[in-house]
């Protein structure tokens, strides 16, 4: 009986950039820009104390261009531990390590094997009766179907093929190396390592195509668990394909319903509880956690009019926690506890507004004649305006919708005390 393993490892992003963790009061800068890091550390000790056969790694081992050598100096020690320990590594470039020019020149450990971005490339161990396959980024924009190009299976072998690619669209991600599960079915592969997308996904099983994930979370968009694929081989066939979390720093959103909130203490309870349970979930990692205040509350006069002061209160009763943690961003998201449909009726300034929002999401036209208005302002902005405007994305109708919700529910409380409902 044979036994082979392998780990299967994507999207590294080594010294991302994460920009603009300053403007972020009390942040772990530090601990958070390292993490990509000490992650890719716990990879190597990963394969190490499991004594795997083989590790791949399907792109974006870097983070675009570098601008010095410190990072390839990293990673090739790093992999030159697997390579004294007689453990192999295969490598593709995805379309952020195309940008990186600096790591051209780098020189890979013995063992450490990185395929042609001109074209496709097999390589076999035949100790290991595996063949992998599979083709680099040459160039950041990707836009036709590498694995196409890719070799026939070799008959008697595992079969693997690297691809970096979003097959045929994933939600945050660009669309390079297109391709399906149907064309990648019919190459004959026993195992897809694919890269590119950052949240695990086993696409199918028959035969195996996965999406390993990123190793570590890098912002608020990459939540929950990070790590890699270990995948087990018995006689050549898989036996068993098992996920393993590498990540230091754990990105949690924890959404705070303050629905039955009548005073202070209760609100504080609420957040308390959620984020007791984010700890938990992060298992003692450093926990990076976004708060959305939401429901329908008594309180939501009171937490729109003052959520400086609100946020303030939230870290300071957080700071005593017993885990590891940074409160991210605090969203205030809660609805006034009226009846909106029944305000709307009213003849009253409060009613006439509620009526022309309601309008305004439901009528095409005046929404388009409203963001001309908005588009003509924002040319007119100074400078330092400009970019909060720009990130406004009002063509978008969901973003749109999502505004003038948060615009009703801002002003409700403010007409309100002053007599709106009279």
């Amino acid at each position: 009986m044979s036994l082979v393993r392998f780990v299967h490892a994507a999207d590294i992003h080594l010294d991302s950039p994460l920009k603009g963790l300053e403007k972020y009061e009390s942040a772990p800068v530090e601990k958070i820009r390292e993490a990509t890091r000490e992650a890719f550390k716990n990879l190597i000790a990963f394969c190490l104390d499991e004594q795997v056969d083989l590790l791949l790694i399907s792109g974006d081992l870097f983070d675009g261009d570098l601008k010095d050598f410190k990072a390839g100096l990293f990673l090739t020690s790093q992999l030159k531990r697997l390579s004294n320990a007689n453990i192999l590594t295969v490598i593709i470039r995805g379309n952020h390590d195309a940008e990186a020019k600096m790591t051209k020149k780098l020189h890979w450990p013995d063992l450490v094997h990185e395929l042609n971005v001109k074209k496709p490339e097999t390589i076999t161990f035949k100790a290991l009766n595996i063949a992998v396959h599979g083709q680099g980024y040459a160039e950041r924009d990707i836009y036709e179907d590498l694995s196409q190009h890719y070799p026939a299976a070799i008959a008697g072998m595992f079969n693997i093929g690297l691809l970096h690619t979003a097959l045929q669209g994933r939600d945050g991600h660009a669309a390079y190396a297109p391709t399906s599960v149907e064309k990648l079915r019919a190459k004959g592969y026993d195992y897809w390592a694919l890269g590119h997308v950052h949240q695990r996904e086993v696409v199918d099983t028959n035969p195996y195509i996965v999406f390993p994930g990123n190793i570590q979370g890098r912002h608020a968009k990459e939540l929950g668990p990070k790590g890699v694929t270990l995948v087990a081989l018995e006689d050549s066939h898989v036996e068993s394909v098992t996920e393993h979390f590498l990540d230091v720093v754990r990105w949690d959103h924890c959404q705070i319903d303050l629905a039955e909130a009548c005073n202070e203490g209760d609100v504080y309870h609420a957040i308390r509880k959620a984020v007791s349970a984010a700890e938990d979930r992060a298992e003692g990692r450093l926990l990076a956690c976004r708060l959305t205040l939401c429901g329908a509350t008594e309180l939501h006069a009171d937490l729109v009019s003052r959520q400086d002061d609100w946020s303030y209160g939230i870290r300071a009763k957080m700071t005593d926690s017993d885990g590891d943690l940074w409160i991210e961003k605090i969203r205030f998201k809660t609805q006034a506890k009226v009846d909106i449909g029944q305000l709307r009726t009213q003849d009253n300034p409060l009613g006439g507004v509620l009526r022309t929002l309601e309008q305004l999401q439901a009528d095409d036209a005046g929404r388009g004649e409203l963001l001309d208005t908005l588009n003509t302002v924002n040319n007119k902005l100074p400078r330092r305006y400009k970019q909060w405007a720009d990130a406004l994305n009002l063509d978008d109708k969901a973003q749109f919708d999502e505004l003038l919700e948060g615009i009703e529910q801002l002003i409700i409380p403010k007409l309100l005390q002053e007599g709106g409902e009279s």
